[in-house]
């Protein structure tokens, strides 16, 4: 028996220093990649881990397809089942890195989401997965949680898919200031460019010819 919860106690710590490292990995790859202090004026607490479509996980800074990233993603990050959360999901980089007069597009806006259950939030943004403009070259994007101090009334209006003006230069400090949600408690950042398969989704999924 001693032999057991010695090998239990070694696998805890191992477990203990691999998050440790991945919320470090995390924190450095936001730095680096410019998020902090373009978007942000502090990196996550810990990394968010984002599955898509159930078969792979989002490596932070890794550049993915456009049509990898279609439908919306699983998240699993270290919450309090009887808290409440945010996920904001945003591209600092619309129109382009170069020249973002549209920073950040919003991509995705769930608040009152109880513990980790996303699906049972109040969408106030639906999903909107990565199309990058042709010629835009990379972009990133930002998928960030915060915890909220209880269930709060927020008075923002539901943003349509086809509403341009509701999902364009989406500050999202001014938004995390406003319902006093501090800095968020967990965040993942990848990359998306163009590919010949961004006219097909557009119009499978939102109807809208490039």
């Amino acid at each position: 028996m001693k032999l057991v919860g010695l090998i239990l106690l070694l696998l805890g710590f191992v477990a203990t220093a691999r998050c440790q490292d991945e919320n470090e990995n995390v924190r450095r790859i936001m730095k680096e990649m410019e998020v902090v202090p373009e978007i942000l004026d502090e990196p996550p607490k810990e990394l968010l881990k984002i599955k898509y479509d159930n078969a792979f996980d989002i490596e932070e800074g890794k550049t993915y397809t456009p049509k990898e990233l279609k439908f919306q993603p699983k998240l699993d990050w270290n919450a309090d089942s009887g808290s409440f959360y945010t996920v904001v999901m945003i591209c600092p980089d619309a129109p382009n890195r170069e020249n973002p007069m549209y920073r950040s597009w919003l991509h995705w806006l769930v608040v009152n989401v109880p513990g980790l259950d996303v699906m049972k939030g109040q969408s106030i943004s639906d999903y909107f997965g990565p199309l990058p403009p042709k010629d835009s070259g990379m972009q990133r994007y930002l998928i960030l949680v915060y915890q909220q101090s209880d269930k709060l009334d927020f008075d923002e209006k539901k943003i349509e898919l086809s509403n341009a003006d509701g999902h364009s230069n989406f500050d999202v400090l001014k938004f995390a200031q406003k319902y006093e949600l501090g800095v968020p408690v967990a965040g993942n950042i990848f990359q998306s460019r163009w590919d010949d398969y961004v006219p097909e989704l557009m119009r499978m999924l939102y109807d809208v010819n490039e």
